[in-house]
């Protein structure tokens, strides 16, 4: 299960990327304190894009079903009990007791934990206030040991670029640790203020690397406003979302400064903003850049183009020998589970026990049918065909997109300069006011 969610995480996210990474100490039990935005694909692509097994400390409720529980059990999840979720049981302190002595003794091992401290997943702009699960456990980790462990705190920012597109990106951005042994003395004195400050510092460095806003409309215009008026390194760069993030960041940071100073001219660069976004929209354009990078030439078009004749009868076979087990895979999962949390995850595993499951009986039944060397072919063109079919939407999407390009460039010439003039001319107002605001 562990092998398969990896592999599911690197198909949806194959674009991901970590910044900071030099920061995560070698050698040392860590306790990982991240943001959460998409449930219980948190866990894993810190995971996958980290490279170092957490254990993660999940509500009870999601070890409430055999299935949920194997799921839990795989990934050594720690349960922690709440009161609104726990039923009658939810006041016995002792579960919570146990659940804190095995985080205890898996940093004594030299482990690592997960914590999610806002407690909860969301799609809020901004953090909500944080429990203090992660400053206890620390604190109370090396305590037990003299402040000989080395337990260290990482705050970690995650950064989809589109969480819930298939085949899209995301940023890890690793912030300054904290060492939990010097706070010990605070600790001994006053268990209750070490802790609230702990908490406190680990909100201020997560508040560092994860990019906020007021609303969620804000949060979406930093984002699109520091693509469109910075490229470097270029889009094709491993380093692209990371520097975009950054970017982002100075852009979020400027705006609260600037407003403070000069409202009117914030609401000025604003509005030309959400204009140009309408243009864009209006036009199909969903990278400006594409229209100052080159000269517009049928060859990109022809291989988008090409690409999509090729996969189209591929996707169309993926489609056929999947679709039913595909279907019957969220049918399932919504039964399994109505936690919000955890139902993308529950998804992708029970689609791909299902698609697993349906091509094996399809490659059996091509067997029986006919002959024996029929079947591992069939099984291996079921899954091409079913990752094809998968992937249409997204080659279809930039062979549309491409043809859009092209066809704005080559056809309405004076349309796209005048897209590129606008984008050039809010860059330059962008920057002038970080120069401003710094």
């Amino acid at each position: 299960m562990r092998w398969l969610v990896g592999a599911l995480v690197r198909l949806y996210y194959p674009a991901r990327a970590v910044e900071g990474g030099e920061r995560i100490p070698v050698g040392k039990p860590l306790v990982f304190v991240l943001n959460h935005p998409n449930g219980l694909l948190d866990p894993m692509v810190l995971r996958v894009v980290v490279g170092r097994p957490a254990r993660f400390l999940a509500k009870s409720t999601l070890f409430s079903n055999p299935v949920n529980r194997l799921a839990m059990d795989a990934f050594g999840c720690i349960p922690v009990y709440r009161a609104h979720e726990a039923g009658a049981r939810a006041g016995d302190a002792s579960r919570n007791d146990a659940s804190f002595a095995r985080c205890r003794a898996e940093l004594a091992a030299g482990g690592a934990l997960a914590l999610f401290p806002e407690g909860v997943s969301h799609s809020d702009p901004q953090l909500r206030p944080l429990k203090t699960g992660a400053a206890r456990i620390a604190l109370s980790a090396e305590a037990e040991h003299d402040g000989k462990l080395g337990v260290t705190v990482v705050p970690v920012g995650l950064y989809y670029e589109r969480k819930t597109r298939f085949r899209s990106s995301v940023l890890l951005v690793v912030g300054e640790p904290l060492v939990v042994a010097p706070l010990l003395p605070d600790y001994r004195r006053d268990e209750h203020a070490a802790v609230t400050a702990l908490t406190d510092r680990i909100e201020a460095r997560l508040d560092e690397v994860v990019l906020q806003a007021e609303t969620r409309e804000l949060l979406e215009g930093i984002a699109r406003v520091a693509a469109w008026t910075d490229r470097s390194p270029p889009a094709d760069s491993p380093d692209a979302l990371a520097a975009k993030h950054h970017r982002a960041l100075e852009l979020a940071a400027a705006y609260g400064r600037l407003r403070a100073r000069d409202p009117a001219r914030v609401e000025a660069i604003a509005a030309e903003a959400r204009a140009y976004a309408r243009s864009l929209r209006r036009l199909g354009v969903r990278d400006p850049w594409a229209l100052e990078v080159g000269t517009p030439t049928l060859r990109a078009v022809g291989g988008a183009i090409a690409a999509l004749l090729v996969a189209a009868p591929l996707a169309a076979v993926g489609a056929v020998l999947g679709w039913i087990p595909y279907r019957l895979a969220g049918e399932v999962a919504t039964r399994v589970t109505h936690d919000e949390d955890i139902l993308g995850t529950m998804k992708l595993i029970t689609g791909s026990v299902f698609l697993f499951v349906a091509w094996s009986a399809e490659a059996i039944g091509a067997g029986w049918a006919f002959g024996p060397w029929w079947a591992a072919p069939v099984f291996v063109g079921a899954v091409i065909c079913g990752y094809v079919a998968l992937r249409f939407e997204e080659i279809l999407r930039e062979a549309a997109l491409a043809w859009r390009e092209l066809r704005l460039r080559a056809f309405h010439g004076q349309t796209a300069r005048r897209l590129a003039e606008r984008r050039r001319a809010l860059a330059d107002e962008v920057a002038r006011a970080l120069d401003d605001a710094g």
